[in-house]
């Protein structure tokens, strides 16, 4: 009896609920199709408010799925990405009780109104955002979304002043090309930009985003912001080290003696290597004339210091050949002195006895002196091979000094950004 009684109660209930629900099928689907687009006459020209006077309030976000590509020959970003754009439709409203209980249901885009949102700082041609083919959500109280899925390409202008640790700032603008700021207001909705899903670039990295809306006399645009930062890590591995290590060997060219005979082929290499890698270099730098990259102003003063060393070695062996018929000048002499300390040695001085006239004498620097009737002094001059030797150590000290400041000043310029 028990169980009879429980049986009973059970089946009592699932009827019960079976009376609360609807089942939705497909001619609850067709009625609101026709209530809609035929009873009520819809049309998706007409502004889908009551009060044609009225603004229509479209909230827009952007979610970036990645960041293509960012060039800085035509200075243009590429993004891939998708808007969610929601407004209200006052025609598309319907009781879902009337109709099996829907409560949401999907139109092809070209089949209700939507804002013609267009990008306005693209790259390619101007046209409206969305494919006919793909639906709009529209649920029972009018509330419309729309996602837009597309491959955006803007213009970006960009400072190039920092490369390879610059930072860009980039704007997406939209704003509904056929209406007024009266007919529609663009607005942004919590977040602005989301990165949803987002696939990390191997060169870009996103540091920061913003959205501002901008409304003109006659129109409202709504532009979200991307700052993205340089992943310097490649270029200073790919470029910035090899040309460090070739400016070191290129001063190495002063610690080879000139009898080796190498000294000028050794520039010469270097000098070729140099030329050769920076002809590769060029097409990795950004091309861009409105600003320029202090890491070029480095790889500048590189390619003239190069020059300017194998032109000194060329003329360093010319200096190596000179005989004791050519003489140092007096001027250098005294520089030489100076850095030397022989100041003490240019003071001591032989004095030949007079005895015996035309006599050689040996003094104390190993120097045969001539004597006349009068007494002579001796001072020792140096040798073309000791002027060299002396440029190579002046000349090593020099460039080595002009490489460590300028890559100092330059990096500490660049990375400050």
């Amino acid at each position: 009896m028990t169980n009879t009684a429980n049986s009973l109660t059970t089946i009592l209930t699932i009827a019960n609920l079976m009376t609360l629900c609807q089942c939705q099928d497909g001619n609850d689907a067709k009625g609101l199709r026709t209530k809609l687009f035929t009873t009520n006459a819809y049309d998706h020209r007409i502004r889908p408010t009551n009060d044609q006077s009225a603004a229509i309030d479209v909230y827009i976000e952007f979610y970036l799925l990645a960041i293509n590509e960012l060039s800085e020959t035509t200075e243009t970003l590429k993004t891939t990405g998708f808007l969610s754009v929601n407004w209200k439709d006052a025609f598309l409203q319907w009781t879902p009780s009337d109709h099996g209980g829907i409560d949401l249901y999907h139109w092809l885009q070209n089949e209700v109104w939507k804002p013609d949102i267009a990008l306005k700082n693209s790259y390619l041609d101007y046209k409206s955002l969305g494919v006919n083919e793909l639906n709009i959500e529209n649920f029972h109280d009018g509330s419309m979304n729309w996602y837009p899925f597309q491959v955006f390409q803007t213009t970006c202008s960009m400072d190039i002043t920092y490369f390879p640790f610059d930072r860009q700032t980039c704007n997406l603008q939209f704003q509904a090309w056929s209406y007024t700021k009266d007919q529609v207001n663009m607005l942004s909705g919590a977040k602005g930009i989301e990165l949803w899903n987002f696939q990390e670039n191997s060169a870009w990295s996103v540091v920061n985003t913003s959205w501002t809306v901008d409304v003109e006399t006659y129109e409202a645009t709504i532009s979200f912001t991307l700052t993205i930062e340089r992943k310097p890590l490649y270029f200073i591995l790919s470029v910035i080290l090899p040309i460090t290590m070739l400016a070191i060997l290129n001063i190495c060219v002063f610690l080879l003696p000139c009898e080796s005979g190498e000294k000028a082929s050794y520039a010469m290499t270097v000098f070729l290597a140099f030329a050769v890698f920076l002809t590769i270099v060029s097409s990795t730098l950004p091309q861009n004339s409105d600003s320029v990259a202090i890491i070029s102003v480095f790889l500048i003063v590189q390619t003239v210091t190069s020059t300017l060393i194998t032109f000194i070695a060329l003329g360093m062996l010319r200096l190596n050949s000179f005989g004791e018929e050519v003489k140092v000048p007096r001027w250098f002499a005294s520089v030489m002195r100076v850095f030397k300390c022989r100041t003490c040695r240019r003071t001591s001085v032989e004095v030949a006895p007079i005895e015996c006239p035309n006599e050689e004498v040996k003094t104390g620097f190993d120097k045969k002196v001539l004597h006349n009737n009068d007494q002579e002094l001796v001072e020792p001059e140096f040798t073309w091979k000791e002027v060299v030797n002396f440029l190579d150590v002046v000349l090593f000290v020099f460039f080595t000094s002009v490489l460590l400041l300028s890559a100092v000043i330059t990096f500490t310029l660049a990375s400050s950004n």
